[in-house]
């Protein structure tokens, strides 16, 4: 089944970016090659992901494999079972008022100015 790879190549260099194109060209299987986004590789076919990272890892040895992606048959959605709905009518939900805690008091600290000491 053809898959949609995306690898992580985060290279600043033309001439490496080069040797891995070269490399992902002549893999047998490759179908798609997309580079457009800046640091990822897109490929896509038949191929194996994991021998591809193996060579990619011969160019440059930081390569990873950011997202897989099955191409090719669209997932088939199975229809559920409905369960028939019960006769007992269910009373509406009530919105529940908060409860409403109480302020806290604050206690002012006592003022010193009021007070006769000699000194000051």
């Amino acid at each position: 089944m053809p898959e949609k790879v995306v690898f992580k190549l985060d290279v600043f260099d033309e001439r490496i970016k080069q040797r891995a194109m070269k490399v992902v060209c002549e893999f047998p299987g490759v179908t798609l090659i997309d580079v457009k986004e800046k640091g990822k590789l897109k490929v896509s076919g038949e191929f194996d992901k994991f021998e591809m990272t193996k060579k990619l890892k011969k160019i440059y040895k930081y390569v990873d494999i950011i997202a897989l992606e099955q191409i090719g048959e669209p997932k088939k959605k199975l229809d559920p079972v409905k369960k028939p709905e019960p006769l007992v009518k269910k009373a509406p939900k009530q919105k529940l008022d908060p409860v409403k805690k109480p302020e806290p008091v604050v206690k002012k600290a006592p003022s010193f100015r009021g007070w006769k000491i000699g000194f000051f």
